[in-house]
Order: structure tokens, then C-alpha cells, then sequence
């Protein structure tokens, strides 16, 4: 059995992933790249992808791919959009910060002064500073890009056939997964957690909902209610529920300490990968 899972980034596609493959003997497990790159004659793999137009990787390069690759099995997995831009604007350095220094540390002292006083900055302000081409954005770029994301997303999704299966990270915190296992037709380990020596299990987050009512002002709720309503209701998200916490707490550990630990997780990571390929080098030698 061949499954696919795709979706946007920090959207909990990784997670899954690795709980569909767990569930069946022998599966693979295939996280990222381009489209095809990891196929195989497997008897059983699950291959993640995720739409990210900046990296090149649009839904017409997904289009284009399942016109020429058959899978038994094709999984969409949405997330609540307010959430899915808090995890996008922390995980902004992941690849750290070289030739960027002074958007970094602008980007940082934004979000410590969210979580000293969450109501004495918008979150749209501190977007300004997250992005990839140049800072501040002006508040209109910042709304512009998630409207742009968001009506490429409805048009996809909203055209998916009957033989793909919506999945969200909302029903994958809360483990509801009884509809997910009738569609593909075994159970997932749905206690299988990131195995940490991907890497990929040293950037979690929170593994939480409804973050975004501690971030959002009213400002923010104005400014973005109308670029992601028409996805959320298309998934079924409530499309009236926008209030946000009537006290807001941002806890550092899961915010600015987490935006610094992903430079130095990077540093370590490649000083690791140096160290081993030193290593496979001079046994291949010795030997």
C-alpha cells in the first residue's frame, strides 16, 4: 500500500506520518523533498509532503506529480490557519540566521514583548518582521501573503475527489482517529512519537490548540478574519468563533526560547553530520 499525506507546513504532517507507518508492519516512512523523490517498490510506504510556494513546491507541482503516480491512499491535513501562522512565525529561523542577524533579533525582541505584555503588540506587528524578503513588511504585505496562501489552499482543497480523506491536527491532538483507520484500513500508533533521531523531533512546538486567542488582539482578528475564513469553513473550523483569551499568557519556553534554540539546534546538527562523515571517512580508510 502506497499513502500520501500532504498539507502545510507546521501542520502536523510530520507527526503523522510516522504514527500511519507505525501501525503497519514494515511500512516506510518518507518525510519531504520533492514530489517522487523517495518512490520505490515498497510493499507498504507513506510519503509526507508539504505546499510551500516559496520553496518552489506549489500545488501545480503536486498536480502534475498525481497525474503520473498512482497512490492507494491520499490524506489532506489541514490545521486551524490562526495557529498554523503562530507555529509558521516562530519556526521562521529554523535554518538559522546567518547574513540575517539584525531581522533576528528584531523579530525576538517583538516576540519578548509579547510575552511580557501580549496586549502591547499585535501579532501582525511582529509578522512584519518574520518574513523572507526584507523587513519591516508593511502590515498590507503581511495580510496580502496569507490571503494569497489561503485562496491557493480553498482552490486545491476544494477540488480534492472523493478518494482523498481530510484529516486535521485538531483530530490527531484530541486522537480521534476512528475515521482516519476506516479510510486506510488499519489502525495508526497513534502514541508513535517523532523518532528523535530524524532531528525533526528537536523542533516540536506544543502539540496544543487554540494557541492563537493568546496571540491574536482584535486587530489581528480584523486583519485576518476574512483572508482565512473561506478555508476554515470549506474544513469546518467554527467560522464565527474569533475571541481571544480574556487573559493571555505567552509562555517564553514555547515562544522566544524556542525561536533560539532552533539557530543553535542548527549549529549542532551540522556539527554532528561533519563529525560523523569525518568519521565514516576515515573507517572507510582505515579499513
Amino acid at each position: 500500500m502506497k499513502i500520501l499525506i500532504l498539507g502545510l507546513g507546521k501542520s502536523g504532517t510530520t507527526a503523522l506520518v510516522y504514527k500511519i507507518a507505525a501501525g503497519k508492519p514494515g511500512c516506510r516512512a518518507f518525510s519531504g523533498g520533492k514530489p517522487g523523490k523517495h518512490i520505490g517498490d515498497y510493499p507498504n510506504a507513506v510519503y509526507k509532503h508539504t505546499y510551500s510556494a516559496r520553496k518552489g513546491k506549489d500545488f501545480e507541482l503536486y498536480r502534475n506529480h498525481l497525474r503520473h503516480e498512482h497512490y492507494d491512499r491520499k490524506i489532506w491535513m489541514s490545521r486551524d490557519p490562526r495557529d498554523a501562522a503562530i507555529s509558521r512565525m516562530l519556526y521562521r529561523w529554523h535554518r538559522g540566521y546567518f547574513g540575517h542577524k539584525q531581522q533576528y533579533q528584531a523579530h525576538l525582541d517583538r516576540v519578548g514583548r509579547k510575552e511580557r505584555e501580549p496586549g502591547s503588540i499585535s501579532f501582525s506587528e511582529i509578522c512584519r518582521y518574520s518574513g523572507h524578503a526584507g523587513f519591516p513588511r508593511s502590515l498590507d504585505e503581511v495580510v496580502a501573503g496569507e490571503q494569497e496562501r489561503y485562496r491557493q489552499m480553498l482552490e486545491f482543497v476544494g477540488n480534492l475527489g472523493p478518494d482523498w480523506h481530510l484529516f486535521t491536527f485538531e483530530q490527531m491532538v484530541a486522537k480521534q482517529f476512528d475515521e482516519l483507520n476506516s479510510y486506510i484500513g488499519f489502525q495508526v500508533g497513534e502514541d508513535t512519537e517523532i523518532p528523535y533521531s530524524t532531528g525533526k523531533a528537536k523542533v516540536i512546538r506544543k502539540k496544543a490548540t487554540g494557541d492563537w486567542r493568546h496571540w491574536f488582539t482584535e486587530q489581528d482578528v480584523a486583519l485576518f478574519r476574512s483572508a482565512y475564513t473561506p478555508y476554515m469553513e470549506l474544513i469546518g473550523y467554527d467560522i464565527n468563533d474569533w475571541e481571544p483569551a480574556s487573559r493571555q499568557t505567552i509562555e517564553p519556553e514555547f515562544s522566544s526560547l524556542y525561536m533560539q534554540h532552533l539557530p543553535e539546534r542548527l549549529k549542532q546538527d551540522t556539527a554532528a553530520r561533519i563529525k560523523g562523515q569525518a568519521l565514516h571517512l576515515f573507517r572507510r580508510k582505515a579499513g
